[in-house]
């Protein structure tokens, strides 16, 4: 543990808040709406040989229009993806589940996973990040692999923090302190209001600060005894409860926050 974060604890908000509420209902049952149409378009004018599917409200799955995507539905062999590059499509899959979140910072954004420097014309594009991301899922740890960046992470074009992480929660992948969980904007922002000593722009995550936080979350889901998940939940709950405060004072719903 960072001496940092000796005597950082759960507040009682979180202790609460988190042994209320069921993984299975509160984490994997965490639905958002998705333009399919949108996100098949653009995998198709990108070159890649992908569909995304979702669900209907009775849970059938279906592949154009509106739909739902579960959280429970971001792992490796989903049936909402449709392809001969399953680990790009979970990628994509993931980008369209996060983009798609109302309660958090990520918006609905396609990333372009093409390699700018390759060497050769008739080079796959997409291979430089395919392999990063096939390592994830065959190894289940973050690969150290020589020309990463200078963050620590692997190289993988066009995919931020915030997408890798979900990508690598859903692939069951753990860093060097523990299992990889999400991180949001608004999530480590209440971490900082809480009073975590670090950078707060998630953009700037070395892959050793993300470590830091997923051993810090981790630490506080073992002292409550719940999941990582619902701690990483509740931080961006309480973000939005305080916006919500701020912007409706006491005309907002009462929470436990």
């Amino acid at each position: 543990m960072s001496r940092l974060d000796e005597g950082f604890d759960p507040p009682t908000a979180c202790v609460q808040w988190c042994q209320l509420r069921s993984y299975e209902l509160q984490v994997l049952d965490d639905g958002v709406e998705v333009d399919l149409d949108w996100w098949n378009l653009h995998l198709r004018n990108a070159g890649h040989e992908l569909r995304l599917r979702g669900r209907d409200l009775d849970g059938a799955v279906v592949s154009d229009g509106s739909a739902i995507v579960q959280r429970n539905d971001l792992r490796v062999g989903t049936a909402l993806v449709v392809g001969d590059q399953p680990s790009l499509g979970l990628l994509f899959l993931c980008a369209a589940w996060q983009g798609g979140h109302r309660n958090r910072k990520s918006k609905r954004r396609f990333p372009d996973v093409q390699n700018p420097h390759l060497s050769r014309p008739d080079e796959d594009p997409f291979a430089k990040t395919r392999a990063v991301l096939d390592r994830c899922i065959r190894d289940r740890i973050v690969p150290e692999l020589p020309g990463g960046s200078w963050s620590g992470w692997p190289d993988t074009p066009g995919v931020g923090m915030s997408l890798m992480a979900t990508f690598l929660w859903a692939t069951e992948t753990s860093v060097e302190r523990g299992k990889a969980q999400l991180i949001d904007q608004y999530g480590v922002s209440t971490l900082i209001h809480e009073g975590w000593l670090e950078d707060p722009a998630v953009t700037g995550f070395t892959r050793k600060r993300y470590e830091r936080y997923v051993e810090l979350l981790t630490r506080w889901a073992s002292d409550i005894g719940t999941r990582p998940e619902l701690v990483e939940m509740w931080l961006v709950e309480r973000w939005n409860a305080r916006r919500r405060e701020a912007r409706e004072g006491r005309y907002v719903e009462p929470t436990l926050f």
